[in-house]
């Protein structure tokens, strides 16, 4: 993927490196989404289910992979934004990133409860 482009005045470079750590927190949250993938499926039991820690890790991994993704995309309409002097634009990544971890924590949930009920 490449840069955002230079075009536009040169922008106060606190907004520039502010941008960057916003960037380095999506970053920070998406392996952190990955490594959590990668301890449900090295630790977690069957979770109720034959395939349940299988799929809980392969939903961590795939919302983790999504995050950075959509994190650098952020991050390159914000620096074209500012570039330009236009306000930044309306990001729709935080909604998206909390469903997506919300279904996962549902989809543990029920895993759990079938888990403890079988027993």
């Amino acid at each position: 993927m490449a840069a955002p482009p230079r075009s536009g005045t040169h922008p106060d470079y606190r907004f520039t490196l502010a941008n960057e750590r916003t960037l380095l927190a999506w970053l920070r949250t998406a392996l952190a989404l990955a490594a959590g993938g990668v301890a449900v499926a090295t630790y977690a039991p069957e979770l109720g289910v034959r395939w349940g820690s299988a799929a809980v890790a392969l939903g961590l991994v795939l919302t983790g992979l999504g995050t950075a993704a959509a994190g650098y995309r952020r991050w390159r309409a914000n620096e074209a934004a500012i570039r330009a002097g236009r306000p930044l634009p309306a990001g729709r990544l935080l909604p998206t990133v909390s469903a997506a971890v919300a279904a996962v924590v549902l989809v543990v949930a029920v895993l759990v409860g079938v888990e403890v009920t079988g027993r």
